[in-house]
C-alpha cells in the first residue's frame, strides 16, 4: 500500500470518528443550494463558499461547465432531494459558464 493511500485511509478514519451526529443532518441541503464547480484539486468548495457538511450539494466536473451531464445531475439532485431552489451554479474560474 502506498504512503499516500495510507495517509488518505488514516485521515478518513479520523474524519469518520469525529463525524458525530452529522449523519442525522436532513438530506436536503440546509441552505438549499447546489454548487457546480471545476474538479481542479486546488479548489475547496467548502472553503471558498463558506460551507459546512449538509449545507449544499457539490457537483464537480472538468471546467465547472453547465454541461448536459451536470444539468441532468442537478435535475436529479433537485428532484430526489426536493430542493426548492433551482440549480444555481458558482464558477470557480472566470468565464467557466
Amino acid at each position: 500500500m502506498s504512503k499516500v493511500l495510507q495517509e488518505v485511509l488514516a485521515a478518513n478514519e479520523a474524519y469518520a470518528k469525529s463525524f458525530g451526529n452529522k449523519g442525522q443532518l436532513p438530506m436536503p441541503p440546509a441552505r438549499q443550494f447546489t454548487i457546480l464547480t471545476c474538479m481542479d484539486a486546488r479548489l475547496d468548495p467548502a472553503k471558498y463558499a463558506g460551507l459546512s457538511e449538509g449545507d449544499a450539494h457539490v457537483i464537480r466536473n472538468a471546467g465547472g461547465r453547465l454541461s448536459d451531464d451536470a444539468t441532468e445531475e442537478g435535475t436529479l439532485v433537485s428532484k430526489v432531494r426536493a430542493l426548492r431552489d433551482e440549480l444555481k451554479g458558482l464558477a470557480a474560474k472566470a468565464g467557466a459558464l
